[in-house]
Parts: structure tokens; sequence; C-alpha cells
């Protein structure tokens, strides 16, 4: 099939007779098995050019080899038959048709297939669906490429000839008036640069716009070599290849990097000729090249903003599609969730009408770079449209409630970021926004138009809804994610308003007698009253919270730790530590400066960590561990049986302590299975001289059945509950803390 508009030839610059021929139309070859592609691409490039189509590799080679060649063809990767890879593969070995150019159109966005494709030869890739700005764009400019290519080879050739018969005339490149002959009267004017080496590669001679393109005047070209202007860009391969096509075809044409005498790199399109005398013997070389870097920048400029929005320099809605579509292919294929954030100014158009479009442009500018600086890196913003934003958070989670709480965070801040005053030359503004949520993928079939337009849908019902300015698509979901996520806030202050209390729970020995106690923490809260750590805990554990909560309850135990040393007890305090704490990196001089300012004993201090903290980073857990076991302070393992599944760790590390998981005890005395796994770890314990906790010893019969088996401490409700820390004190006959020292943090 062949779509052609008008009887065309293949388009050049012919030199001869003192005149330049027409450029007549180009010819675009359209190679895709399918149909629809084959029309928008034929509606989007035929009103500029003539197109001709093959729907298979066979009939694309047969094309490209006529006697009217296409000036560019744009190649479909997928085919049946020979694919689009084997297909330029075989253009680019055909002496006939290796020097067009090809495009690679192609749904494949992977680094390894755009590498595959450059490595065979094409010279751009355009992805589906179809940009058509962008295949307007790219074609022109490798069009225009192809044009300033067929120009130089031109020259070249007219230069090189002109050399040879100088050289059969028995003439030499040596005086002053030769070169005068064959530049100044001949491509002096040309705006190419023009450079003439012998057959050793030393420049003879340099036309003006050498000088002008590369900086280097005629004095300092001339008895030097082209490696003057080499930038470094190209490796030794690079022109090892270019020698080698060079002495073997006589020729090399192609883009290179080079550098000017100021230091500039600048790209350029390059032909270089080698000229034979009679004999055959090399005698010189003739290099013609065009400075494309303009042509470059202007490409360049195209593709910018064919991406972005050119007042707020912001991605625009195409970009953030893309961006989109491929965050959605990506949770669609690995599993997990993201979330689309639309946002609209709230009487933006008051700006507008009171000021101007000016002021709204400059307010405008203002806050697409403030919401900007309220995203992390990898997040997206754009400008969809007048006063409407878009925010991708394309962080993959496999917890859709999660997501749905970063999402809410984001939005509060966005929010309170449009929130600020814009203080402009006109007066000062006050804005404020409107924000809708969409979690996806909702459905495996969705698009990214769907998510978008759910996020919109939310959006326009926050603008309807004057107490709710961020709604989520999802309603339910939303109610629940903001009650957690005021609660996260509300946590945030409670540690620095003094709400959290501790709590302990004792730990005793075979006969009852208390031989320490775990830490524990409560939430105080001034209206909801005492929050139970399973509704604040998990959350602080989701962020750096929990690393407070840590800081705040070493803080306060080694107050406590100190208080019971004073009063003569030998008390040993367990205090749970967070992986997420514990690989901070100052964690040991962290806790160095707890002991400082405390004036607590580190042998009276129990540090409980869980056995998935062994798995990362081993021989950094290692050293912390022994930098501090030095000091005196004890390392338990908390839940010991439930996690890590190698017991290597145990020789490896400074472990003193196991702590069996309540789960295990609490049917141990009556199920066999339960009850072989605690005699299994009892066991292990006294080989390597561990001490053991059992934890939930509910029961007589719990304790009878450990003390049966071994020396062990137990914890559990027999005999106590968690207790606030001054009632605790009161039990053992101790005085309390002094005042605040068993709430006041850090």
């Amino acid at each position: 099939m062949r779509v052609e508009l008008h009887e065309r030839t293949r388009p050049g610059i012919e030199f001869g007779g003192g005149g330049v021929l027409a450029r007549p139309r180009p010819l675009i070859l359209m190679v895709d098995d399918v149909p629809a592609n084959i029309r928008i691409l034929a509606d989007a490039l035929q009103a500029d050019y003539d197109v001709m189509v093959a729907t298979d590799g066979e009939s694309a080679l047969r094309l490209a080899a006529a006697m009217e060649q296409p000036n560019l063809i744009l190649l479909d990767v997928m085919m049946p038959g020979i694919d689009g890879y084997e297909v330029c593969q075989r253009l680019k070995h055909d002496p006939r048709t290796r020097a067009i150019p090809v495009i690679f159109v192609t749904a494949r966005t992977d680094v390894e297939s755009e590498e595959h494709g450059f490595d065979l030869g094409a010279v751009d890739y355009i992805t589906k669906p179809f940009k058509l700005p962008v295949v307007r764009a790219r074609v022109r400019t490798h069009l225009t490429i192809t044009g300033m290519m067929d120009e130089l080879e031109s020259l070249n050739h007219r230069l090189s000839h002109k050399i040879a018969e100088l050289k059969l005339a028995g003439q030499q490149l040596q005086s002053a008036q030769q070169r005068e002959e064959l530049f100044t009267k001949v491509f002096e004017s040309t705006a190419e640069g023009i450079m003439v080496t012998d057959g050793r590669g030393v420049i003879l001679a340099v036309n003006r716009s050498f000088s002008r393109i590369t900086g280097y005047t005629e004095g300092e070209a001339l008895g030097q070599t082209p490696r003057l202007s080499r930038s470094g860009r190209h490796s030794s391969a690079f022109y090892r290849e270019m020698w080698r096509r060079i002495m073997e075809q006589g020729h090399w044409s192609g883009e290179i990097i080079n550098r000017r005498k100021g230091g500039e790199i600048y790209p350029e399109l390059r032909t270089i000729s080698a000229v034979r005398d009679g004999s055959g013997q090399i005698t010189n070389f003739v290099s013609v090249f065009s400075d494309v870097s303009s042509l470059k920048q202007v490409q360049e400029r195209i593709d910018y903003l064919t991406w972005h929005d050119p007042l707020t320099t912001l991605p625009n809605r195409l970009l953030f599609a893309d961006r989109l579509r491929q965050a959605l292919s990506l949770c669609q294929r690995e599993g997990g969730h993201a979330a689309v954030l639309v946002l609209d100014l709230d009487r933006f158009k008051a700006i507008n009408e009171a000021r101007g479009m000016l002021t709204g442009d400059a307010v405008l500018q203002v806050i697409a770079e403030r919401l900007k600086g309220a995203l992390q890196s990898g997040d997206t913003v754009a400008r969809l449209a007048a006063d409407s934003f878009a925010v991708l958070l394309p962080q993959l989670l496999p917890e859709r409630e999660v997501v749905a709480r970063q999402a809410l965070a984001v939005a509060q801040r966005l929010r309170d970021a449009v929130g600020e005053p814009v203080p402009l030359e006109q007066g000062i503004w006050h804005l404020s926004a409107t924000i809708g949520i969409a979690l996806f993928p909702e459905t495996p079939s969705e698009s990214e138009s769907d998510v978008l337009a759910r996020a919109e849908t939310a959006r326009n019902r926050a603008a309807a809804d004057s107490a709710n300015p961020i709604l989520f698509f999802e309603e339910t979901m939303g109610q629940g994610v903001r009650g957690r996520f005021e609660l996260e806030q509300a946590l945030y202050h409670a540690i620095e308003e003094d709400q959290l209390r501790l709590y302990l729970q004792s730990q005793v020995d075979g006969s009852g007698q208390v031989v320490g106690a775990e830490a524990l923490v409560r939430w105080q809260h001034p209206q909801r009253g005492l929050i139970p750590p399973f509704e604040f805990i998990p959350l602080a554990e989701e962020s750096d919270l929990i690393v407070r909560l840590d800081r705040w309850v070493l803080e306060v135990v080694g107050r406590l730790v100190c208080h019971l040393r004073a009063a003569g007890q030998m008390l040993r305090i367990a205090v749970n530590i967070s992986p997420r704490h514990f690989r901070k990196t100052d964690f040991v001089t962290e806790v160095e400066g707890c002991l400082a300012r405390t004036g607590a004993v580190a042998d009276a201090l129990v540090l409980e960590v869980t056995e998935g903290l062994m798995v990362r980073d081993a021989d950094e857990v290692a050293e912390k561990m022994k930098r501090l076991s030095e000091q005196g302070i004890r390392f338990s393992i908390d839940d010991f049986g439930t996690g890590y599944s190698s017991l290597a760790y145990l020789k490896r590390l400074p472990i003193h302590e196991l702590k069996i998981d309540k789960g295990f005890i609490l049917d141990a005395p009556t199920d066999p299975s339960d009850a072989a796994l605690v005699e299994t770890i009892l066991a292990i314990a006294q080989h390597l001289g561990l001490q053991v906790v059992a934890e939930g010893v509910e029961s007589a019969q719990h304790a009878e059945f450990l003390n049966q088996r071994a020396a062990v401490v137990h914890q559990g409700y027999h005999y106590s509950k968690p207790t606030p820390v001054d009632q605790w004190l009161a039990a053992l006959g101790l005085p309390p803390l002094p005042p605040g020292q068993g709430k006041a943090g850090h």
C-alpha cells in the first residue's frame, strides 16, 4: 500500500551549472502492521511530506531499496515476520540504504530496547501512543540534518575532485597563491567549515568558516592535526571505525561532538574524504563540516515545549499522562498502589478579573515553585490547565491504606504551601486550594485517563463541600485515612507536649521475686483519655515518629534506672528499640549521650531488638551491639522464634537474652507442639549461656510449666499488668520519680 500526494524525486542540492535546484517534498516510508497507527501518522505528516506505507518488514526493504528511495523511515519494532530490529540491521548493511535515517516507532520504553535500536543504527525513538507534535518535530529535525549532510557531501566531493585535479597537474598545495585559488575563488564564502590535510593528517589549509566555528585562526590550525578539536566525548573504538571506513571506502560522514578553542562542546555534521593520486596513494584528506548546535537547541526547545508548560516550566498534561501511564503499568505488573492528586486554586479567576492576566500569571509562577518545593524527589507536579495542577506520587507500596495516608499528608503540605501569602508588586494575595485524591490501580484494565478522571471527580466534590477541601474519590477510605492522619499529627504533638506516660510490667524469677521490668509507653490524650499502644505504635512505626518515641522512652528509663540505683535496687529495665531507630547512623552516640545526661548505669539497661534486624547490614548491627555491650548494656532478642530462620547470629552477636513470644507460652501447658518449641528454645539458651524471659505468663499453670524446665524470668498478667511508673515504684516500697521525670521527654 502506498500513499503519495505528488510525483516527486529524491530531494537534495545539485551543484553545477551555477544553480541550486528547488528542494521537492521529502518522501517518508512508514512501516507498521496496524492500520490505525498508519492512519494517525499519515494524517499527521501528509500535509508536509509524501508518504508511502509498508505493512511488513520484507515490503519495507523492497521499498527502501527502490529507485525512488525514501528520505526517512518510521519503523515499527513489533511486526509479523521479520521485526523492526532486523529490518534496521539489513538497511544499515546495504550500501544502497545505509544512509537513510531510521526512527523507531514503538510502545517499548525500556532503556535496553532503546540502546539496542541505537546500536543497530537508528537515529531516534518515538513511543506509542503517538504525541503528534513530537512526531512532526522529530521528523522535521532529522530531515533537516539529512539535507545538511547531502550538502556537505556535495561540497566535499567538489573539493576533493578539485584537489585531485591539481595533483594530476603536478601542482602542490604549499603556496599561498594556490590556497587562494582553491578557497577564495571557490569555497571561502561558504557557511560550512573546510579543512584539508596531507596524507599524514597535518592540516594544510582551512577556510574562514572553519575559524568562525572552531575559534582557531588559520595560523593556529596550520601544521596541527584534527585532534586539535577533539572533545573526548567519543571512544577510541568510534575513531577506529571512522578511519576504517575512510581507508576502505574512501569516505565517512556522520555526527560528531567536538570542542571549540574556548572549551565549549558542540555537535557538528562532518564528512571526510580521502584524495588519492594516480597511483592510488592517499595524498590528502578533505573534511567539510557544519555546526548544528543551533539546530539541536531548536529541537530541544521544541521537545521541551511539547512536554512542558511554558509559563510555569512544570510538566504539562501530556507529560503527566505519560508518567502516570508508566506508574500505572508498574503497579499492574508488580502489584502495589500509588496516588494522583488534582489541585485547583480557589477563586483564582477573581485575581485575573481584578488585576489582569499578567498578575495572575505571576501568581501561578509563585504557586508552581511552592508546589515543587512541597514534594519529594521522584514526585511529579504538572500544570493541567489554567489554575489546575496535578501531582503524581509514584512510590509503589503494597498497603493501600499507607498510600492513602501519605497522599493525605502530601495534600495537606500542598494546601499549606498555597495558603502562604503571595507578595507581589501589585499587593499581597491570599489563596487556598481544593484537592481531589485517587489511588490506583482500582481495576486491572483502567487507563491513565481513568485515574486522572477519578481524581478530578474527587476535586469537584471537594469544591462543592466547603467543609472538606481534601477528598478521596473513595469516600469511605477517605474517612478512615483522615482519622489516622489526624491521630498521627496529634501523636507528633503529644511527644512535644508531655502527653506520654511511662508504664512498667514487672519481670520476676521463678519464686515471684521482681528482678526487672519492661518499659512501655502510653498516651494520655487531653480529650480521648488514655490511648492504648495498639492504636498508635503501628502508626508510629510507619515513620520516624517511632524513633522519637524510642528516644523519649530511653530518656525516661535512664532517669528511672538512676533513681533505682540511688535507692539500692539492682533491677534491670528493658526498652524496645525499633529497627528504624537502631539503623540510624548516630544510634550508638545517641544512647551514650542519654546515659551521660541521666547518670544511668549501663548494666541496668536491656535493649530489646527483633530478629528481623539481623537480616540487613549484619556487620553494621554487630559493630553497634559490640560498642554498646562493651559499656555494659545488655541485648535481648524480642519475640524469639517468630522471625529470622537462621540462628547463626546468636554466635556472632553479643546477645545476652532470648525473649520467648507469648504465642508459644499461652498453649504450651496443653499443646505438645508449643511445649516442644519452648523446650527447644530453652535448650538453645542453656547451650549458649543465655538468659530467657517468657512473655505471656497468664496463670499458675504457665509458671509451673516453665519452672519445671529451667530457670526462666517470667513476665505476664499472672504477676502484674503494665502499671504507671509511680505505682510500680510504690508497690516495691520505693519513692516516686521526681516531678515530671516520668513523663517529660526531649
